[in-house]
């Protein structure tokens, strides 16, 4: 596989360092098992999520935390995290795992993987889209060295964490402060 034009264009569209070989798959390659070597990433997963590359350290927290593959997650669970993270920025402060828990919790959609709002009257975006048309026809593969090793490919069958419990610690006032301030997403 060899870049071409279009590669180039997102590339530079979506600021991917050329390190990462970027490359169109050829027709009808799969997603699963992965090409040798690369990984699958969306274009829709920059347009619509703000994802970048390289990973965030916050990006790559969740993943471990959860136990779950970037390319395990679908688009709006992959959104929520990232848009959760904008927020913290948004607000000057780091953002924190355990607030992030607070909002969302990792279940199954399809075949894929979500973070969804754990309380639909507590959220941190006032707004978001849920419905996308045609997110998983636009794709192309980077090297797999963006996505630390230790991130591992949840199968379906993989338990899903438990529930929070009632004595669950993190930090309210930050957890407020991000729904007072929830944005149209």
């Amino acid at each position: 596989m060899r870049p071409t034009p279009a590669c180039r264009h997102c590339c530079k569209q979506y600021a991917i360092p050329a390190s990462l070989h970027p490359v169109l798959p050829e027709k009808n390659t799969p997603i699963f098992p992965f090409v040798l070597g690369k990984i699958c990433v969306y274009t829709c997963m920059f347009d619509y999520c703000n994802y970048r590359l390289p990973l965030t350290k916050f990006l790559v927290e969740v993943f471990l935390f959860h136990e779950v593959h970037l390319s395990r997650v679908n688009l709006f669970g992959l959104a929520n995290v990232c848009y959760f993270e904008l927020a913290c920025c948004g607000l000057d402060s780091d953002p924190d795992l355990n607030v992030f828990r607070a909002f969302y919790k990792l279940n199954h959609s399809g075949n894929w993987y979500t973070f969804e709002v754990r309380n639909k009257n507590a959220c941190c975006y006032s707004w978001i889209t849920s419905s996308l048309k045609d997110w998983k026809d636009r794709f192309f593969l980077v090297d797999d060295r963006c996505v630390p090793p230790e991130i591992s490919w949840r199968l379906k069958r993989s338990r899903l964490p438990d529930p929070l419990s009632k004595d669950f610690e993190f930090n309210r006032n930050f957890y407020s402060t991000l729904i007072k301030e929830a944005g149209r997403v």
